[in-house]
Formats: C-alpha cells, sequence, structure tokens
C-alpha cells in the first residue's frame, strides 16, 4: 500500500477550507452529501444530511468501486476514468479522482440535475487540489525533517512501548 494513503495528516486550517468547499458544493448543487475520500477510503471530510451513520463504510466502498473502475479503463486501454456516476431510483452517486490521490464524491436524488453536478464538482476539485497539494507538500517537508531513520527508531519505540 501506498505510505501515502496512511500517514497524511491534514492540518486543521485546510480541513476548514475543505468543509467550506463541500458545503458550498452540497448548497450549489442542492445535492444531500459530498465526501472527500483518499484512495483507500478514508474519509478526510463530509458535509450533508447529519443523519448518514454508514458515512465509513460507504468511504470504503466507493474507494473500492472507483478502484474497480479504473481496472475496467485499463482492460479497455484508457489511461483512467476521472469520473464515475451511479443512477440509482431514490438517489445518484457522483465520483471524480482529485489528482491521483483523492476522490470526491456527491450523493444526490433525482430532483438535482447531473450536468450542474458535474459542472459544479470540476470546480470544486480544481479547488481541492490546491488544498491539498499543500497539504502533501508539507507531508513531503514533515518526511524531509524527521527522515527515514529517526522515523524507523520512533516506530520501533511505538512498537515496543504498547507492545502486548
Amino acid at each position: 500500500m501506498d505510505p501515502q494513503l496512511t500517514s497524511i495528516i491534514v492540518p486543521t486550517e485546510e480541513i476548514t477550507q475543505i468543509e467550506e468547499c463541500l458545503g458550498r458544493l452540497v448548497e450549489d448543487t442542492g445535492s444531500d452529501y459530498a465526501l472527500l475520500l483518499d484512495k483507500s477510503g478514508q474519509v478526510i471530510s463530509s458535509k450533508g444530511d447529519g443523519d448518514r451513520q454508514d458515512i465509513t463504510a460507504l468511504g470504503a466502498l466507493i474507494a473500492g468501486v472507483f478502484a474497480s473502475s479504473r481496472e475496467v479503463a485499463k482492460l479497455l486501454r484508457e489511461r483512467d476514468f476521472r469520473a464515475s456516476f451511479q443512477q440509482g431510483v431514490r438517489e445518484n452517486i457522483f465520483i471524480a479522482m482529485i489528482e491521483e490521490q483523492w476522490i470526491l464524491c456527491i450523493i444526490f436524488n433525482k430532483g438535482t440535475h447531473i450536468g450542474l453536478v458535474k459542472v459544479l464538482t470540476k470546480k470544486a476539485t480544481d479547488e481541492l487540489a490546491s488544498v491539498l497539494d499543500r497539504v502533501r507538500q508539507q507531508h513531503k517537508a514533515r518526511d524531509e525533517v524527521l527522515g527515514s531513520s529517526f522515523r524507523t527508531s520512533m516506530e520501533d519505540t511505538i512498537d515496543l512501548l504498547f507492545r502486548d
């Protein structure tokens, strides 16, 4: 597994910017819910209907759907599929890749027009890409400061402290 999938910490300032972007997307599209995930399905942030209690499972399944669609793209000799749309009886899901590491998912009902969702999702992915790029740069800078030998030593010490 890519270590970036599990070790990036998103600072509070960037979380605030992400939540504002997701909130605007939900409000402007009339969607029910928006999620920002990493490729592994870890939920970074979400906005919308507060009654959703299945968010962790939803994130993991959406990441799985997106991963399988990328494999389908390879079979079709496409580089990848950057977006996916699933239409249900009551709800629809639009999923868009942000750079190569994050996934934006919008859940909306039949009253919301897919064209509006696509246009505003593109705008949101551009904004989120900028914020997430800053997060990635901060992560790289932190890794350079810590260094791999220090990190290994620190992880070994933590393992010893919490050993059964």
